[in-house]
């Protein structure tokens, strides 16, 4: 190696080992790094003693944090991301404490793990920085599930259901089928402006053609800020010609309700003179 390079590993050997301090506690090491969280806190952790050698664990409070935040860390793509980086860490978090930690290892083994641990607590802290288009794409599966939830007693809920050869041409994210009386609802998942459009262009459909044996429109919106991306004219227009957009988080028990009562409904007589 040159003497830049040698020079260069030094300074940041020294850069690293400076930002690292390491002190005993009665259950083994407590080890803090140079890296920061989003408050400017510095990431540690501890090194524990066990029965059969060391694990590391973290303070038990980032999780914890997250689901105070309202950040739902128990299913969909947040739940996946959480448990691949760890799992990269031979880790895991506990069910009931949320603290995270890693199988038994080797003192020998406890450099090389701690940097991979390190490097799973701070790859996690993006679950708090996704950005805003990353955490709304699970609109679509929590909206699915609440409706699987919602309707198992009453209905079948078909995933990206066919609505019959007439209506071949649309594709509704979810079909609620009732068990017994009514008739089927055809659900968009409106979190854009295309399904928005494709709920209005079937339900215009079905309202054109006075056609009362098929299926009910419902554009299940994700929340009121959808309305500005949707457009307030787009929004206006398609009430105002009928069609049902409850709006879901937030309320999302409310929001069932409203399709439920949609689920069977009869139809706006085409009288009314809304196409």
């Amino acid at each position: 190696m040159s003497d830049t390079g040698t020079s260069l590993r030094k300074a940041l050997c020294s850069s690293f080992c400076a930002g690292i301090t390491v002190n005993p506690v009665p259950f083994g090491l407590a080890i803090s790094t140079v890296f920061e969280d989003g408050s400017g806190d510095r990431i540690g952790f501890y090194a524990v003693e066990d029965e059969d050698g060391l694990h590391l664990e973290d303070d038990g409070d980032y999780l914890p944090h997250l689901i105070a935040s309202g950040i739902d860390i128990e299913k969909g793509q947040r739940r996946s991301l959480i448990e691949s980086v760890l799992a990269s860490a031979g880790a895991h978090y506990d069910a009931d404490t949320y603290e995270i930690r890693t199988g038994t290892i080797s003192q020998e083994r406890l450099p090389e793990m701690a940097l991979r641990f390190v490097s799973a607590l701070m790859r996690i802290r993006d679950v708090e920085r996704l950005n805003r288009d990353f955490v709304k794409s699970t609109f679509k599966e929590d909206a699915l599930r609440a409706l699987v939830e919602h309707f198992a007693d009453i209905a079948r809920v078909e995933e990206r259901g066919r609505l019959g050869e007439r209506y071949q041409d649309f594709q509704p994210d979810a079909v609620v089928h009732p068990h017994s009386s009514g008739r089927s609802t055809a659900v968009y998942f409106a979190n854009g402006i295309v399904p928005l459009q494709e709920a209005e262009l079937l339900h215009a459909e079905i309202m054109g053609q006075n056609d009362n044996s098929s299926f009910d429109v419902v554009a299940l919106l994700e929340d009121f800020e959808k309305i500005d991306v949707l457009g307030r004219r787009r929004f206006q227009r398609a009430q105002n010609r009928g069609l049902v957009m409850p709006i879901f988080r937030g309320d999302e028990r409310n929001a069932m309700a409203a399709v439920k009562r949609v689920v069977g409904a009869r139809p706006v007589p085409s009288e009314w003179g809304i196409f």
